[in-house]
């Protein structure tokens, strides 16, 4: 009997060795596959860090192009601007040079009307409607120079006064009541320049005294 109870505790003792070892290697196993997929979970991780990063890059470079683009195009803007700027002051000093030359053969034309209304009748009357027909000639191309480049004259004798327009340097009796508040005479005509004053003209009114 006593060897019997020794057989039976030594196959109890293989036994729970056998599963001692098939349990430690189970354990075994298990702790590789966990650390097998840990590191397939780290390497996937690390894709997809490496990728969003590689994203992230891309996205920050083509920010960049963006800014760097949008600076040029303001820098480019600006250009244009200031070369539109100066063109304009450019433009603005030659049409005041312009308005400047028109006033003055303006004013030499109403010199040489007085100078030929004026010339008394020893120096041929034939001669006279020739200085005037040219003188015609001359005040009709003015004008119509002066209406293509948007200069109007004003003051013209019968029209009503418009203060705005017409300085009234002196005051005439009026003959009939429809003179009343027109113009007598034009000493020298006004200019307007796209609607804006730039000389007023310079007559004598019919006003009742």
């Amino acid at each position: 009997m006593i060897f019997g109870s020794r057989n039976n505790n030594r196959k109890t003792a293989q036994i729970k060795s056998v599963i001692q070892e098939v349990v430690a290697e189970a354990f075994m196993r298990q702790k590789q596959e966990l650390s097998r997929m840990q590191e397939e979970q780290q390497k996937h991780f690390d894709e997809q860090m490496k990728e969003q990063l590689e994203k992230n890059h891309k996205a920050v470079r083509g920010l960049s192009d963006s800014v760097e683009d949008f600076l040029d195009s303001m820098q480019e803007e600006e250009e244009r601007q200031r070369q539109l700027h100066q063109q304009q002051e450019e433009a603005r000093k030659r049409e005041q040079k312009l308005l400047e030359l028109v006033q003055l053969y303006q004013q030499q034309m109403e010199l040489f009307e007085q100078w030929i209304t004026g010339q008394p009748q020893e120096t041929g009357e034939a001669a006279r409607k020739a200085w005037q027909q040219q003188y015609a000639m001359l005040k009709g191309k003015i004008q119509t120079e002066s209406m293509l480049c948007a200069i109007e004259l004003t003051g013209v004798s019968g029209e009503p006064v418009d203060y705005r327009l017409h300085e009234v340097l002196q005051a005439v009796e009026p003959a009939s009541r429809e003179q009343e508040g027109k113009i007598d005479r034009v000493y020298s005509q006004g200019m307007l320049y796209h609607g804006t004053v730039i000389r007023k003209a310079r007559v004598t009114a019919y006003r009742k005294s």
